[in-house]
């Protein structure tokens, strides 16, 4: 990102400008959505084999089934997909993930860069279905549950939800009839759809059938959510029994309130950050009461391989039909006569960092799911548990964008340290918009706690950043460094001032709610510090040393060396970097390291060669340290993964 050294004897005069302040926080849609990099930008349905699909027809969009996604080839139901699969989008979806229809194209652009252009934007195909031989009197339907808006931007009534039906004998460019559709509104329950496939045209092999939506073409708006999307035989539109018992949304940490934060900090006081218990919400999709729900906990340390599973003592009877019920998982204290679990992190082997693959599983399977080893589904909800050198309140997706409207604006998250440490900068999401602000500057600030506002400014930060709005991946963080290390312990509270009266749109997570309690700003110099009336949690997350020093003693530097001999660019870096050397003597070695000083990768670098080009997207992400070996010691350079 670019830097502009502001080391003068002036100030910006956004940032002293006096006179009323008329503007706010502001919450935004948003415009751009980055898509995974396990979409691949090939889909082609051939992978797959084996001819048409049978009925029956199923997806309830917890696996990777469209042909765009890294997955196994049987799975795949969906030739073509600009729709995304979103596990926190909707609202009470009948079970964990949805298809999620937009504004947005597959690549995450705005299908038009004009924020009044509206038409037909994503479209959701299935794979060619055999119905060779059907009749009308088999009872074919196609039943699914829908949601406009959830805790996105709603369709409006000029908008559109529609299904269309493939002929096959008519082509792609003529078969295609629509047979269903709906108009636009905010919706918070889901809406069950059921569509009798019983026209001869279409009862031949080689039927499909797909979803469009008809909105504005800007962004990430005007959303629609498809669940639960079954075509099958002998169904009964007024009594659809589907027999199963399923999760209904994800969770992302077993500790709190961080969902991140550094192995050091946690180990001071593991009780008090684990959570009490975590209750996982299910749904009986079912006509018939089920009993004797039971779930169980396995987490796998990444760094050892030590696998703990855990079967939860509780089980849940007497279910009613369609009931949505919650489990807990008894993770630290007992409670209504059920014992804890027991349940403790294993030791990673280092004091800095640690990573576990956590699952929550359900004991029972419903009859339209087959067990499917490393595969995601409705019957497990599966997260990765990361403990490094920063904390964190989000859950790694922005659904929405926070921003302030003034110039001067400034806006502090709190967090409450564990232990005293050290302050090196900032890891923030700045979401992609079609009129991003790129170009506008802001400061980097920390202020001391004031019984529980920002009070005392730490440390002198006069050097100018600009977002970072990555577009190469999902809800990419940014790096930025204070001018100088700051001293920190207990609470801090950290973030930024910007220079102009522009929403620099920095992520905000919906399905965590720590701004209530934890995010001030004040618009305007003389401001009173107020606390966010916004839902949901500010992507904004602090970045420490936490145990670094340890590193530094196994990679110090050799006295007198210099350490602008290593340059490394871009950083942040995300699939490749350029490390340059510098120094006098010729290089010998480089290495890549984790905070932990665990070797990430390494070789003997080129023989006369005053470059190299590293490839680090297989690195894991976060804060790691290149370091270049030659006949004077070891020079070492910060770098950020992301």
């Amino acid at each position: 990102m670019k830097t502009l050294s502001a080391r003068l004897l002036f100030l910006m005069p956004a940032l002293v400008a006096a006179g009323p302040v008329l503007s706010q926080e502001v919450e935004r849609d948003l415009q751009f959505v980055p898509v995974s990099e396990s979409r691949s930008a090939a889909a082609p349905s051939a992978q797959r084999g084996g001819g048409s699909l049978t009925l029956p027809f199923f997806d309830d969009f917890a696996s990777p089934t469209f042909a765009v996604e890294e997955g196994p080839a049987e799975l795949v139901r969906w030739s073509d997909a600009s729709a995304r699969r979103t596990m926190t989008y909707a609202i009470d979806a009948p079970t964990i993930g949805t298809a999620t229809l937009d504004g947005l194209r597959f690549n995450g652009f705005p299908y038009a860069f004009n924020p009044d252009a509206t038409g037909w934007a994503d479209t959701l195909t299935s794979e060619p279905i055999n119905l060779a031989g059907r009749t009308p009197e088999d009872n074919i339907y196609l039943t699914f549950f829908y949601q406009g808006g959830g805790r996105g931007n709603a369709p409006d009534e000029n908008d559109s939800l529609v299904v269309e039906f493939l002929a096959p004998d008519g082509g792609d460019e003529f078969g295609w009839t629509q047979v269903w559709s709906d108009i636009g509104a905010e919706m918070d329950t889901f809406a069950l759809a059921a569509i009798h496939v019983d026209q001869l045209v279409h009862l031949q092999d080689g039927f499909r059938f797909r979803f469009r939506n008809h909105g504005a073409l800007a962004g990430n708006v005007d959303l629609w959510h498809i669940d639960y999307v079954l075509l099958d035989d002998n169904l009964n539109p007024d009594n659809l029994g589907f027999f199963e018992v399923a999760f209904v949304d994800p969770r992302h940490a077993l500790t709190a309130p961080y969902s991140i934060m550094p192995w050091s900090h946690f180990l001071s006081d593991p009780a008090t950050f684990m959570r009490d218990s975590m209750e996982t919400r299910h749904r009986n999709m079912s006509a018939f009461q089920a009993d004797n729900v039971t779930c169980g906990l396995k987490v796998r340390n990444a760094e050892t391989g030590v696998v703990e599973d855990f079967l939860n003592p509780f089980s849940n009877t007497f279910v009613a039909p369609f009931e949505v019920f919650q489990t807990p998982y008894y993770v630290q204290e007992g409670a209504n006569g059920v014992a804890a679990s027991g349940f403790a992190f294993s030791d990673p082997g280092n004091d800095t960092a640690a990573t576990f693959e956590v699952s929550l599983y359900e004991d029972a399977i419903g009859i339209l799911e087959q067990e499917r080893v490393g595969v995601p589904d409705n019957d497990s909800i599966v997260f990765v548990q990361t403990f490094r050198n920063e904390y964190a309140y989000d859950d790694g997706t922005a659904e929405k964008a926070y921003g302030l409207t003034t110039g001067g604006g400034k806006l502090a998250m709190r967090y409450d340290l564990a232990v005293p440490d050290t302050l090196y900068g900032l890891a923030i999401h700045f979401t992609p918009y079609y009129d991003q602000q790129s170009n506008q500057n802001f400061l980097l600030r920390a202020w001391a706690d004031d019984d529980g506002m920002p009070g005392e400014e730490l440390g002198e930060n006069f050097l100018f950043h600009q977002p970072a709005y990555f577009t190469d991946g999902a809800d990419v963080f940014a790096y930025y460094e204070y001018d100088d290390s700051i001293p920190v312990e207990g609470t801090v509270h950290v973030g930024m001032v910007q220079e102009a009266g522009f929403s620099l749109n920095l992520g905000l997570d919906k399905n965590t709610d720590y701004n209530f309690t934890r995010l001030h700003y004040q618009l305007g110099l003389g401001a009173e510090w107020t606390l966010s009336t916004i839902e949901g949690s500010v992507m904004i997350r602090p970045v420490l040393q936490a145990g670094v020093d340890d590193v530094f003693v196994a990679v110090e530097e050799a006295e007198g060396a210099e350490t602008p001999s290593v340059q490394v660019w871009p950083n942040p870096a995300r699939d490749r970097m350029t490390v340059r050397w510098d120094g006098a003597e010729t290089a010998e070695r480089w290495t890549v390291l984790d905070l932990s000083g665990r070797v990430l990768e390494s070789g003997l670098w080129p023989s006369s060669a005053g470059r190299i080009e590293l490839a680090v997207a297989d690195l894991p992400r976060g804060m790691a340290l290149v370091v270049v070996e030659s006949a004077s010691g070891r020079h070492i350079q910060r770098i950020a993964l992301h």
